[in-house]
């Protein structure tokens, strides 16, 4: 009976004990928020010597206003930029780190700036580094800033955000439409008959702040060339990301511009044989409603919608040809996967082309298939300050 009650004791006992050490043990690894410096973008450059400069944008913690000339409160900046050289990514971290008496914490981290220069000679390295850390979020957004150092462009001010890199971001979704970050350039350089591309953004002159100025191409991970805003809308209907936005076009033989506002679109890239010769099919289709007019027809009779069609289509088809010849002659990089379509639906014969691609890609044919239907004409058929005679039935 003593020796039941003894056990029975001993387990309350160590029931105790386990309790009280879950109790007290708390996280031994923990970091508190007050700890870190919150890393909102970062830039990559070259340096002299062969060597990487490393910069950060950190967020500044909100603790009112300093105090300005005569009591007067002054504004507080959001952010301060901080910067660093070293023989490699790590290396030029670790330098920047040395800097700061918080950690510096990456899991905040929108933007990545690419200087152009550093672009250029390839960005292997960078990416390398970036995919290893755990901390790095790969969908943070790539941009390239075009001829100038990334730096530069870290530390400029953009009037209406907080924080100058936020508004780079919201430009690449909303403004652009392409969402380019680590992850996709990760898959990109990685994959057969793909070529990575970023945002091109640029400083704006004699201004406050900056603007995106198309597409950065990349080939093997270098730099290659640019597309500005008109072909990226190409490149778009292309990649059948023209999800949304205006397109205006001129109708032949009624002055005037009629715009469409987009309202869904795909595209279909099927690759072909000739013989041995290989070429591209690109067959675009999509929708969208009349958004303005400024001719004489009256868009609620259909024959008139028909000749309004007509005019869309054929300004998006000039525009894809413009664009994938421009890329052809001028870049020679695959950044519209064609090659990619010929190893996933001509794995046997893309075997045979995949050593000669860079040198098949400016030459390759590539024709264009464009579909576009306008589903509404608004809330009225022509111009409303038009007379009833003006008005083109």
């Amino acid at each position: 009976m003593r020796g039941i009650c003894i056990r029975s004791l001993r387990i309350v006992l160590i029931e105790i004990i386990t309790v009280m050490c879950l109790l007290l043990s708390g996280c031994w690894d923990r970091t508190e928020i007050n700890d870190l410096a919150l890393i909102t973008a970062s830039s990559y450059d070259t340096a002299p010597g062969g060597k990487l400069q490393y910069s950060v944008q950190i967020l500044v913690p909100s603790g009112g206003s300093k105090g300005g000339q005569g009591g007067a409160a002054a504004p507080k900046k959001n952010f301060i930029v901080e910067t660093a050289v070293g023989i490699d990514p790590g290396d030029a971290e670790k330098n920047v780190q040395n800097k700061f008496p918080r950690r510096l914490f990456r899991g905040h981290r929108r933007v990545i700036i690419l200087g152009e220069e550093l672009a250029k000679q390839g960005i292997d390295i960078m990416l390398d580094s970036i995919g290893r850390d755990p901390q790095n979020r790969l969908r943070t957004n790539v941009v390239v800033a075009k001829g100038q150092k990334g730096y530069d462009l870290l530390k400029t001010e953009y009037p209406i955000e907080r924080i100058p890199t936020e508004a780079m971001r919201e430009m690449a979704v909303l403004g652009v439409g392409i969402d380019a970050n680590i992850h996709d350039m990760l898959i990109a350089a990685s994959s057969k008959g793909m070529q990575p591309i970023a945002l091109a953004i640029e400083k704006t002159k004699g201004e406050e702040g900056f603007k995106t100025t198309g597409l950065a191409l990349f080939n093997d991970l270098k730099l290659a060339g640019y597309l500005d805003a008109e072909k990226t809308e190409g490149y778009l209907w292309i990649m059948g990301k023209q999800k949304n936005g205006i397109i205006a076009t001129e109708v032949p033989r009624y002055d005037g511009v009629v715009r469409v506002n987009i309202k869904g679109q795909d595209a279909r890239v099927i690759p072909k044989f000739k013989g041995k010769t290989p070429y591209i099919l690109v067959e675009i289709t999509g929708s969208g409603s009349i958004y303005g007019n400024s001719t004489k027809l009256d868009l609620s009779v259909p024959d008139n919608i028909n000749i309004v069609q007509k005019a869309i289509i054929e300004r998006i088809r000039k525009q894809v040809e413009n664009t994938i010849a421009s890329v052809q002659k001028e870049v020679g990089t695959d950044v519209f996967c064609f090659g990619m379509a010929f190893h996933q639906f001509k794995p046997c014969e893309w075997k045979k082309l995949e050593k000669q691609w860079d040198d098949i890609f400016p030459y390759l044919k590539v024709y264009i298939s464009v579909d576009f239907k306008i589903k509404t004409s608004g809330m009225s058929g022509p111009p409303l300050y038009l007379k009833k005679d003006e008005i083109k039935k």
